[in-house]
């Protein structure tokens, strides 16, 4: 459920000492550009890369998963294989999924939604809901939205 997310995320974040993980995100100009697989897999290189480096894992001894049938190409020779219904399977993996949707999460209520309160991020995220739309079929498509989705194309 939303709150279990939610609680997780909060225990993740609050012990550094046991945990570690790494953000990266793309805005909808880049995804659009660029594809949402693309877009994904550059988001997995950054976060896991950028981990290595922060915590000075040795690359040639540290072993990643990612969710899904592909994974990203890394360039700081750290292993990488994909892994389908990872987040379902893998524990890290399920904690990275979490901490990936509670962050969106709160990007689209808290930020997305104070500036376009009209298409109804908070209730929605972003996710193509009946409400959503009919918020862009009244209001157009806002600067936040990908134009590459095909609710928002040709608006």
């Amino acid at each position: 459920t939303k709150e279990e997310r939610i609680d997780i995320y909060t225990q993740v974040i609050n012990q550094p000492d046991l945990y570690v993980y790494q953000i990266a995100e793309r805005s909808n100009e880049e995804i659009d550009e660029m594809n949402i697989l693309r877009s994904t897999m550059d988001c997995f290189a950054d976060s896991i890369e950028t981990l290595v480096q922060k915590m000075n894992f040795p690359a040639n001894e540290t072993y990643s998963i990612v969710d899904g049938k592909k994974s990203p190409k890394l360039t700081n020779g750290v292993s990488c294989r994909p892994f389908v219904k990872g987040d379902s399977i893998v524990y890290t993996v399920a904690l990275a999924s979490i901490i990936a949707k509670v962050t969106r999460d709160k990007i689209m209520c808290d930020d997305i939604h104070s500036r376009y309160p009209q298409y109804g991020f908070d209730s929605h995220y972003g996710y193509s809901t009946k409400e959503h739309i009919e918020a862009i079929h009244k209001y157009g498509a806002s600067p936040v939205h990908r134009m590459s989705c095909k609710p928002v194309k040709g608006r």
